[in-house]
């Protein structure tokens, strides 16, 4: 029924919690695939300690999250791919509540729970946006005022998709599995239900947690490739603005455009790619301006926002 893919990388402290997380699932129905992204601490060795007829070892040289579930994707038996990421794990319920999920809305290729937070001895659920207890088809995606729905351990695909929309970019070391999923999103029918089933471990080693300031070259994130969109832009406006919103906003927000020099020559390449007739103006004048002059404009109206708060 169900393959589950579990990408591994200098995980020791944390995978044998993650394994067993799925081995106490109360659906039994699946195969575990765990690929051994050329770790080098002992995360093999204490995967290969967990017996299981279930679980199916890969060892493949270093090649990025992307490359791990791309090998275990195409290495799998089942036709509905569910990923973990190798420090996270899941409530026993999660595959038993997906199964029900995928009979209850079987128009849908993707299928996604909340999840949680947990850091140190806190677990904070994510706030979607969603209402309470929502259950079903996500209508309108990209002109919605929710967050990002799915994280790469509460998903469950049909594997036939990633065949159809590719797998996963390779390229990315940044937001690749949000690559993925509006790939989906713009293609088929997607599902959503509110009820925490997934748990994202901050207290997880070698891991950037998800509420810190760390950022990948733009080389590395979804932003630099945003022109794989291109014709998806064309044919649906909601999201052109949705996604060339963010690419702008964030080459601001986040350094880049007044970074350092590498920076700025990659901020520099990706403007180029916006499609400015889908956002708001102010990102032209912004790109289009010279930068010292953009630059005390920027630090004017973040010093404003900032005493406004």
């Amino acid at each position: 029924m169900f393959s589950v893919i579990i990408p591994l990388y200098n995980k020791e402290g944390s995978i044998r919690a993650t394994l067993q997380s799925v081995r106490a699932q109360t659906f039994t129905d699946f195969e575990l695939i765990v690929v051994d992204d050329g770790s080098t601490d002992d995360s093999f060795a204490v995967a290969s300690k967990v017996k299981d007829e279930r679980i199916r070892l890969i060892h493949k040289e270093n090649g990025g999250v992307s490359s791990a579930r791309n090998v275990g994707i195409k290495a799998s038996q089942y036709p509905y791919v569910a990923l973990l990421d190798g420090d996270d794990y899941w409530a026993p319920t999660f595959l038993e509540e997906q199964l029900a999920l995928i009979e209850e809305f079987p128009e849908a290729s993707l299928w996604g729970v909340n999840y949680a937070f947990v850091k140190g001895d806190k677990c904070e659920p994510c706030r979607q946006g969603m209402g309470d207890g929502f259950r079903g088809y996500v209508k309108g995606y990209f002109s919605s005022s929710h967050n990002d729905l799915f994280c790469s351990s509460s998903v469950v695909a049909r594997k036939d998709v990633f065949e159809k929309v590719g797998f996963f970019d390779e390229r990315i070391a940044s937001s690749e599995d949000l690559d993925m999923w509006y790939r989906i999103i713009l293609h088929y029918p997607v599902v959503y239900y509110d009820k925490v089933l997934a748990y994202y471990n901050q207290n997880a080693e070698n891991r950037v947690a998800y509420d810190t300031d760390v950022r990948f070259p733009l080389s590395k994130d979804i932003k630099y490739y945003i022109d794989k969109f291109e014709a998806d832009f064309k044919n649906n406006k909601d999201f052109s603005h949705f996604l060339n919103t963010l690419v702008a906003a964030e080459l601001l927000s986040k350094g880049y455009y007044f970074g350092s020099p590498r920076d700025r020559a990659d901020a520099d390449h990706v403007a180029s790619l916006l499609q400015y007739s889908d956002i708001h103006p102010k990102y032209r004048w912004f790109f289009k301006t010279p930068r010292w002059f953009g630059w005390i404009v920027y630090k004017i109206v973040s010093l404003k926002r900032s005493i406004a708060r």
